[in-house]
């Protein structure tokens, strides 16, 4: 008997192997997050280093919200992993709006003191 033969069975059964729900949510939407903080770093860090993360935080935080919102809905069904699964995916969930969130801000702001500076 194989190891797949031997773990197969219902749900919820000590073999059977869960995954772990909203952790990917989690992960991405931290590393988004984290990458705000990187503009921040010392003058002697290679600005390429500094500067690149920053055309990826929007899209991580995008994907963030996306996994996170598909763990909650894959969450609900019957053999779900529990309450840390649904906590990992709403946590990734925000992380990722907050991503989002604030690059959008600062642009906006941006904007509007240009607009306030030239007129």
């Amino acid at each position: 008997m194989s190891s797949a033969e031997q773990t197969a069975g219902p749900p919820g059964e000590p073999g059977t192997p869960q995954k772990p729900g909203g952790t990917t949510s989690l992960v991405v939407g931290a590393a988004a997050v984290t990458m705000l903080g990187f503009p921040s770093l010392p003058e002697s860090v290679p600005p390429w280093f500094r500067f690149l993360p920053l055309y990826f935080i929007v899209p991580a935080g995008i994907c963030a919200m996306v996994l996170g919102a598909v763990a909650l809905r894959d969450l609900r069904t019957p053999p779900a992993t529990g309450r840390s699964g649904r906590r990992r995916a709403r946590a990734g969930l925000v992380l990722g709006a907050v991503a989002v969130v604030i690059p959008l801000a600062v642009i906006v702001r941006a904007y509007w003191q240009l607009g306030q500076a030239s007129g």
